[in-house]
């Protein structure tokens, strides 16, 4: 979300000025425990999972996870990308929390677990050069994607089976539920272009 959320926070604190807001990236992988432990108030989850007992959750907005390779990679010429293609080559990605490779595999995958050549990468940037080199897929968010594509080094693909859109929501500790609710109303109207709110 660093690609959006500075503005979004700029926004907020016009709208909310009495916010105390923190972002605490040392939640990133388990953000849901997080919440249930009282470390945190609000999270931003990116899997349609609804959180546990005690806490509440609404959908924020949608964004597209695309497939990224050079215009040199084998795939680069392929109308769209199939299961199979994503077998055969090296996926490169960030470093995800668990339950959103979870949702990824079940969207493109189903019930079925294949055995994937997985490179995990700190950053987009990184990321970026490795499929640049042609050495694997990138599966990245579209509107993170958008300002690196414009030189004609890479390719965009989606899957055969149509766009993959993944869910966001916003979840929160019942306690601080009004606060969330007008933290929720008002960052709505921040989402980006390009992302489906709802």
């Amino acid at each position: 979300a660093y690609h959006w959320l500075p503005s979004a926070l700029v926004t907020l604190r016009k709208s909310l000025p009495g916010l105390h807001l923190s972002l605490a990236v040392e939640h990133t992988q388990d953000p849901v425990s997080a919440l249930v432990a009282g470390e945190l108030d609000v999270a931003l989850l990116t899997t349609s999972t609804v959180p546990r007992a005690g806490l509440e959750s609404r959908p924020l907005f949608s964004d597209e996870i695309i497939f990224v390779v050079a215009a040199s990679h084998p795939l680069a010429s392929r109308r769209a990308l199939t299961r199979e293609d994503l077998r055969e080559h090296t996926l490169l990605t960030g470093q995800t929390p668990a339950a959103e490779s979870h949702w990824f595999m079940t969207q493109v995958f189903g019930r079925e677990r294949p055995r994937l050549r997985v490179e995990r990468l700190p950053l987009t940037e990184a990321i970026l050069d490795v499929a640049r080199a042609g050495l694997g897929v990138a599966v990245l968010s579209e509107w993170i994607t958008t300002p690196h594509l414009g030189k004609g080094e890479f390719v965009v693909k989606r899957l055969a089976s149509g766009p993959l859109r993944r869910p966001w929501r916003m979840a929160w500790r019942k306690e601080v539920g009004d606060a969330a609710l007008r933290l929720h109303a008002a960052l709505e109207p921040t989402v980006p272009r390009g992302l489906a709110v709802g």
